[in-house]
């Protein structure tokens, strides 16, 4: 019984110890994990042979630097086309808007002038066979033939005179609107066009590293594939796994340490963003055995300017302090 009270006296400094332990570890955990940069794919949206690569894998690029450039004679040909298709609408609307020219007019009026002279001469001759049919004097193919003319020479009459009034009475306004819609979509596909032509040349969409150029110059990448990859921002950021025992007090803006693989210098640090979702979730119900394995993705922001010198894939350990937020973050 003696001994039994001893041992329960015994275990209260050894409980307290774990238990302060234990607070000593929530209150600073190290995470391992490694360091990247934001990486920018750059896709081929056109299936041309590469004809100039003017960058090289690790140059430092500005925004709008040219990295590569494809062959641009197909596009170029199409571009000619549709330009020369959009002058030409522009040209009918501008004629269509004008309206008729004097001179078309008169003559019109000649023409209509020349088609009644016509008729009247093939009435006269068709009235004149008529009489001489009556007395049995001509055929009856005379006969036909003088109608026929007298025909022909009415329909001219009647077209010639559709013809005048359309002139005078100028375009109509459906007409002219439909040859403008003609000549926005010319515009348009003018304007695809030269996008499509812009794209053949690969530029740098923002300031960073280029890090990689999988193409040779002469080779046709496939539409969609990957041409250049470029590390983009100030500099590289920790990447993490936060365990699921401190995912409740880190959050953007809680401050840490950062020791890099190979640097003595430690990194002042502040998180950027952290997953809301674990990135195991098992299928069946949560125990306290499966919520430790739980872990969370995290981004870990290094504040020192002297961190752009860092590579990529380096590792590192996070030191994450409970209690120490940037309040500037809240």
């Amino acid at each position: 019984m003696h001994c039994q009270n001893l041992s329960k006296i015994l275990l209260i400094p050894l409980c307290l110890l774990l238990v302060a332990g234990c607070e000593k570890q929530d209150s600073q955990l190290t995470v391992p994990g490694f360091l990247v940069w934001d990486r920018v794919e750059l896709i081929n949206e056109a299936r041309e042979p590469i004809v100039e690569r003017p960058a090289k894998e690790g140059d430092v690029l500005k925004a709008g630097d040219l990295i590569l450039t494809l062959d641009d004679r197909r596009a170029t040909a199409t571009l000619n086309k549709a330009v020369a298709t959009r002058d030409q609408l522009a040209a009918n609307l501008q004629e269509l808007i004008k309206g008729s020219r004097e001179e078309e007019i008169e003559q019109a009026r000649q023409n209509v002038a020349k088609s009644k002279s016509r008729l009247k001469l093939a009435g006269l001759e068709l009235k004149r066979i008529e009489k001489l049919r009556v007395k049995n004097l001509v055929s009856r193919e005379d006969l036909d033939k003088a109608q026929a003319e007298f025909d022909i020479d009415k329909a001219q009459l009647e077209y010639d005179q559709a013809n005048l009034s359309k002139l005078v009475s100028g375009t109509r306004e459906e007409q002219i609107e439909q040859v403008r819609h003609q000549l926005e979509a010319a515009e348009a596909e003018v304007e695809l066009v030269k996008i499509n032509l812009q794209r053949l040349q690969i530029r740098a969409p923002s300031a960073g590293v280029l890090d990689s150029l999988p193409f040779q110059i002469g080779e046709q990448p496939q539409t969609g594939s990957v041409v250049a990859v470029m590390l983009v921002g100030k500099q590289p950021y920790a990447r993490v796994h936060v365990p699921e025992q401190i995912r409740a007090w880190v959050k953007p803006g809680t401050l840490a340490d950062v020791k890099v693989d190979g640097v003595d210098q430690v990194f002042k640090a502040r998180v950027r963003s952290i997953s809301q979702s674990a990135d195991f979730t098992p299928y069946y119900a949560l125990t306290k055995d499966d919520r430790s394995r739980l872990s969370y993705l995290a981004k870990i922001d290094l504040l020192a300017p002297e961190a752009r010198e860092l590579s990529a894939g380096v590792p590192v350990n996070v030191i994450f302090r409970h209690d120490k937020t940037d309040s500037t973050t809240e």
